[in-house]
């Protein structure tokens, strides 16, 4: 179930900011927003969170945006090209199991004696659609190689 890989992310999303608690309420809507202006796009979403540094590290930065396979000639008002390279602790869940899996993946990483990459990374969440609207997720923490 968990796993560690190595990958080069290429992202186009727009960035946003806030309170970490807010996170889960956040960027669902900043998501939705993203998609209701490129309504037409072809790629797999993806979330991408800077990682709370400490108890006083109240508000973060997030991306909300899609994966591409090369960077674009030319990008949309206020959209970033993010070109993100690492090795990871990964999971992949239902969507609607976001607490237990990253639960299960911290629990795992610390097992393995993986050391996480705080500073200067990110994590990540890549979602995949399957049937019954029911969502896949593949969620990135940045890890020591």
């Amino acid at each position: 179930m968990c796993q560690v890989v190595s990958r080069d992310f290429k992202v186009v999303a727009i960035k946003h900011q806030g309170r970490f608690e807010d996170y889960a309420v956040l960027v669902p809507q900043a998501a939705q927003q993203f998609l209701k202006r490129m309504p037409d796009f072809s790629g797999t979403e993806v979330s991408v969170y800077e990682p709370k540094m400490g108890e006083t590290h109240i508000e973060g930065i997030y991306y909300v945006g899609i994966l591409v396979e090369e960077k674009p000639e030319s990008l949309p008002e206020e959209m970033e090209f993010l070109e993100i390279q690492q090795t990871y602790g990964m999971i992949t869940g239902k969507g609607n199991e976001l607490g237990r899996l990253y639960s299960t993946i911290d629990e795992w990483i610390d097992k393995q004696g993986h050391k996480r990459e705080l500073a200067g990374s990110y994590i990540i969440e890549t979602y995949h659609p399957v049937e019954n609207d029911l969502e896949m997720v593949e969620i990135f923490i940045p890890i020591h190689a």
